[in-house]
C-alpha cells in the first residue's frame, strides 16, 4: 500500500502496535498492517479562553494570551499525550495564572511583555515534553473589573475638568493683570485717558435721520 505525504506532514509509523520511525513527504509503500498516524507541522495559534486571575491584591483580573507553536517532534507529539494540544492548553493557563498572581492589578497591563515572556519560560519545558516549539506568547487583553473601570474613567474626567480649570483661572489672571497694568498706566500718565477719550470720540458715529426735501 502507498501512502503520500504532503510538505507540510510528517508520519509517524507503527509496525504491529510497534514504533518503527518517522516518514516526511513524498510517497511511500506502507505495508498493509501498518499504522501511519500522519501530523501536521505548520505554525498553529493558540488562543485559550480569557480567565480571571486573581492578583497580589486580591482584584479578579481577566487576561487573554496567544500562543503561537509548531510541532518540531512529531513522534513525541503522537505518543507523548492523548490530546497533545489540551495539555499544551492547560500548561498556557496553569502559566498565565501563575505569572499574573504574583502581581498587584495595577501592574498586569503595563507589564504585558514580562507576563508573555515569564508564559512562555513556564511552558516550555512541557512543550518539549510534547514534541512541541512555542515560538511566541503574547498578552492580548486585559480587562480590569467594572468598578475599576468607572472609577479610572472618574479619575480621567476630574484630570480633564482640572485642566479646563486651571486654564480658565490663567486666563482670568492674564485678565485681571492686564487690567491692573492699565490702571497703573492711567494713574501715572493721566493725559493717556483724555487721549483715549479723544479715540473713542473719533470713531463714534450719529445717525442722522435725511431730510425731507
Amino acid at each position: 500500500m502507498k501512502r503520500t505525504l504532503f510538505p507540510w506532514e510528517r508520519g509517524v509509523r507503527f509496525d504491529r502496535g510497534e514504533l518503527v520511525g518517522e516518514l516526511g513527504p513524498g510517497r511511500h509503500r506502507v505495508p498493509f498492517r501498518a499504522v501511519l498516524t500522519r501530523v501536521d507541522i505548520r505554525p498553529r495559534t493558540m488562543t485559550p479562553a480569557a480567565q480571571d486571575v486573581p492578583t497580589a491584591d486580591g482584584v479578579l483580573v481577566r487576561v487573554t494570551v496567544v500562543v503561537r507553536w509548531a510541532v518540531t517532534s512529531p513522534t513525541k507529539f503522537v505518543m507523548e499525550a492523548a490530546s497533545p494540544e489540551d495539555e499544551l492548553y492547560t500548561a498556557v493557563q496553569l502559566a498565565l495564572r501563575g505569572a499574573v498572581v504574583t502581581r498587584a492589578h495595577s501592574a498586569v497591563d503595563p507589564e504585558r511583555a514580562d507576563i508573555a515572556a515569564e508564559v512562555a519560560t513556564r511552558i516550555a519545558p512541557r512543550a518539549e515534553e510534547l514534541g512541541i516549539s512555542v515560538a511566541e506568547v503574547a498578552v492580548r487583553d486585559v480587562v480590569m473589573p467594572a468598578e475599576l473601570r468607572r472609577a479610572a474613567l472618574a479619575e480621567l474626567v476630574a484630570a480633564s475638568e482640572g485642566r479646563a480649570a486651571l486654564e480658565r483661572a490663567r486666563g482670568e489672571t492674564a485678565a485681571l493683570r492686564s487690567l491692573l497694568n492699565a490702571a497703573r498706566l492711567a494713574e501715572q500718565h493721566p493725559a493717556l485717558l483724555e487721549l483715549r477719550a479723544l479715540q473713542s470720540a473719533s470713531t463714534v458715529v450719529v445717525d442722522r435721520p435725511a431730510r425731507s426735501r
